[in-house]
């Protein structure tokens, strides 16, 4: 894991002060993770997260990432999605989108939250029903794929 310097510190900042404002306590874990998902870049399995943290933390135990990440997601700051049949995938909630996902090559798209607010403000006027539309990815195909 690449150290502290090489990570976005003015986001990693507003993120943990986010944290403590909606009652979190920024552990040596949490904040280790936060970085983690920083350096990503992008969606990384619990899995991955844990390997991260652990070969620069290796006396952060793989029970204690599994259950940060369940706190920082019920206090939204990580969001977790399903992109597929596979494992679930974890990124920051501080820069909120949607996804879609290539079914035959994989890829994944990040869209604007607004890409499905219309269809969410439908299906609640005709519904009366909410969508969280962020735990799944739609799927479809690609430019590529479809082209």
């Amino acid at each position: 894991m690449a150290s502290v310097e090489s990570v976005d510190t003015a986001r990693l900042e507003r993120i943990l002060a986010m944290f403590r404002d909606r009652g979190g306590r920024v552990t040596t874990p949490r904040r280790t993770i936060i970085t983690a998902l920083l350096e990503a870049g992008s969606h990384v399995t619990a899995d991955e997260l844990a390997d991260t943290v652990q070969s620069a933390h290796p006396d952060v135990h793989r029970s204690t990432i599994y259950r940060c990440l369940g706190s920082l997601e019920e206090l939204g700051v990580v969001d977790h999605v399903h992109l597929g049949h596979g494992r679930a995938v974890y990124h920051l909630a501080d820069e909120s989108h949607q996804h879609l996902v290539c079914e035959s090559c994989g890829t994944v798209v990040e869209v604007p939250d607004k890409v499905f607010a219309t269809l969410a403000k439908g299906v609640h006027k005709q519904f009366g029903f909410l969508v969280q539309p962020r735990h799944f990815a739609v799927a479809g195909r690609c430019r590529s794929c479809a082209g």
